[in-house]
């Protein structure tokens, strides 16, 4: 009885017989080129650390007509400890997506301010406008930091730097966000219709939540396109090497 395909290999192989190169499935997953070929080459623990890689391996499958509860059960088993048990998971089935989300984000929120350090960027819903985009500023002796110039200003830094890429999200609803970013979570909570959270992009940054039509964005000052319809799981990454993919053009 011939040997049934590892789940990696289906997925690979499903992606192929629909005629999708691992970019085209990107684009369609809002997730990234890496992320598909880590799934695909059977690197779980390439992933996102958390019980957000189920929402990855279920999305992928669905895109490319495999059983997402199958597919996931069978990564599961392959990989018991790079992936969470299905009770631990944030995004649960279409009966109950809310209230698992909502315990989950809870959590997170308890351990916030303890990952956080120095908060990363600062608002108040009352105070922020929703075309706020400025990120609090480094001090100026930090060295590898990005100085902001008012216009016409000049640096008087020898050696050029790294022009900062700003990713400010706008709130069009109440819904469940978990921001990470470069590996630290620095959001996990309810998130309010018309807040505004301005972020530094570093290497990478991942947007997790309920409601990917309720999370909107601009990325120095440039409108990014959307990120999934209402009510969908979003689950994004955005990174140094492929935000202007995100923008409208």
């Amino acid at each position: 009885m011939p040997r049934p395909l590892e789940p990696a290999t289906r997925l690979r192989q499903a992606r192929e017989a629909k005629g999708l190169s691992c970019r085209q499935l990107a684009e369609i997953t809002k997730l990234s080129v890496r992320t598909i070929e880590s799934l695909e080459g059977d690197c779980v623990s390439a992933l996102p650390e958390g019980i957000y890689r189920r929402a990855i391996v279920k999305v992928v499958a669905r895109e490319v007509g495999l059983n997402p509860d199958q597919l996931l059960s069978e990564f599961s088993a392959a990989h018991p400890d790079d992936l969470p048990a299905p009770e631990s998971a944030a995004v649960a089935s279409s009966h109950e997506p809310s209230r698992s989300l909502q315990a989950i984000l809870t959590l997170a929120g308890v351990v916030l301010p303890l990952l956080a350090g120095v908060t990363y960027f600062a608002w108040s819903s009352s105070r922020v406008s929703a075309g706020s985009a400025i990120v609090e500023a480094a001090p100026i002796s930090a060295p590898g930091r990005s100085e902001v110039l008012p216009a016409g200003g000049f640096a008087t830094a020898a050696m050029a730097l790294p022009r900062p890429v700003v990713v400010t999200l706008t709130m069009s609803s109440r819904c469940q966000l978990r921001i990470v970013a470069d590996g630290r979570e620095i959001l996990g909570r309810t998130v309010e219709q018309g807040e505004t959270l301005p972020i530094e992009l570093g290497e990478e940054l991942w947007l997790l939540g309920d409601n990917a039509a309720a999370v909107q964005f601009s990325i120095n000052g440039q409108a990014g396109r959307l990120l999934g319809a209402p009510g969908e799981v979003l689950s994004v990454r955005i990174g140094r090497d492929d935000y202007e993919d995100f923008l409208v053009r």
